[in-house]
């Protein structure tokens, strides 16, 4: 069975549980992974056949041992890293692009761009997360036959759908999950949440997540009068995650371009709130119109704008009565384009058009070899008759 070696820089975090599945879920070719750094057991996320590559001698005799026919990075910086041991050693490099790494906005342009020209020149293929990154490829200069997009799919089994009603009484939860960090629009979202609880009282906003901006948030919170009102759970686990779904009323993802050029691909927690049966509201940005339908699946307003944000929540306070239209649209949606078996699926196949592609150039150097040789053998012969 050939063998596709996933690089992979660290130990995967409790929130990159989709790089886990893209690794182990394959079952076409044998999965190793390759990185810098020593094995740990003490991780949510461990590895049973994994290799540091500072303590492999020969690293010539290791890729021909394991029959490796592509190197698989998960994000644009990582195949950057990994790059000089493709060149050297001839193999195939596949790069996932999840988000900032796949910007083509002015602030992080010119970065990107320089990223990629070595990785082009090398003939890297691209899977994007969605057509929006894509297109963002494109404008960086990486060609068409290289890029294929590969929506990231979820475990439906652990998200499964539940019929969501809009309680008479007692909370009513709003969700959020995601990173504390900008390009999640948490301080958009507590804004318009703010004049949510300023019509029902009794609304609570729930965000899961952890990340550097936690204290810009707490004092957005404290500034909006908000303390008890909106509450920072911290990092959650997927099944915590589920859990909490089960629980909630109505999701929200206030995704936005962050200050730096970061953008999302499509965040999962909408893929999953969307599965649970949520009623979603989110931004029209990046690949998230890919995922939601504006009032067919969900609501969708600008970025970074609090007050049609705030009317996408109330819209579906308002009319409980089309929730169950929305949610059953939305799951459909999920178990068609986002399911993860169906996705690595397409994974496989796509890793076949990279193993396709790689036959077909070594065929053309070797065609190009033999009628290079072929060439020196006749000029030598007529050189001879020349001479005699």
């Amino acid at each position: 069975m050939k063998t596709i070696a996933y690089f992979v820089s660290e130990n995967i975090k409790t929130h990159q549980r989709f790089i886990y599945n893209q690794i182990v879920k394959v079952s076409n070719y044998r999965s190793i992974v390759i990185g810098p750094f020593d094995n740990t057991n003490h991780t949510e996320f461990p590895f049973e056949n994994y290799y540091n590559l500072n303590e492999i001698k020969n690293l010539e005799n290791f890729f021909e041992e394991q029959d490796i026919i592509a190197i698989h990075a998960h994000h644009g910086k990582h195949g950057q890293e990994i790059l000089p041991v493709c060149e050297k050693y001839n193999i195939p490099l596949i790069v996932s692009i999840r988000g900032r790494d796949g910007s083509d906005r002015p602030e992080i342009f010119k970065k990107n761009a320089k990223r990629y020209s070595s990785l082009i020149k090398h003939g890297a293929h691209f899977f994007p997360v969605c057509q929006y990154l894509a297109e963002g490829l494109r404008s960086l200069g990486i060609p068409d036959e290289k890029i294929h997009v590969l929506y990231g799919g979820i475990e439906l089994d652990l998200f499964p759908y539940s019929t969501p009603t809009l309680p008479k009484e007692g909370e009513i939860r709003v969700l959020s999950v995601g990173r504390l960090v900008d390009k999640k629009g948490f301080d958009t979202l507590i804004k318009a949440f703010k004049r949510i609880y300023t019509q029902y009282p009794n609304a609570r906003l729930h965000i899961i997540g952890a990340g550097e901006d936690e204290k810009k948030i707490k004092s957005v919170i404290t500034e909006y009068y908000l303390k008890d009102v909106v509450i920072l759970r911290g990092a959650m686990d997927s099944k915590q995650v589920s859990n909490e779904l089960k629980k909630a009323h109505i999701f929200c993802l206030a995704s936005q371009t962050a200050k730096n050029g970061d953008i999302e691909g499509i965040p999962n927690a909408l893929k999953e709130a969307m599965a649970s049966g949520l009623p979603v509201v989110s931004t029209q940005h990046a690949g998230i119109p890919e995922l939601i339908e504006h009032q067919r699946t969900g609501y969708l307003a600008p970025e970074k704008n609090d007050i049609e944000l705030a009317k996408g929540i109330q819209f579906f306070l308002e009319h409980p009565e089309i929730w169950n239209d929305y949610t059953e649209r939305a799951r459909k949606v999920i178990e068609e384009k986002f399911d993860v078996n169906k996705q690595i699926m397409e994974q496989q196949r796509l890793y076949s058009l990279v193993n396709t592609t790689k036959t077909e150039t070594e065929t053309e150097t070797e065609t190009e070899t033999e009628t290079e040789t072929e060439t020196e053998t006749e000029t030598k012969k007529k050189k001879k008759k020349k001479k005699k």
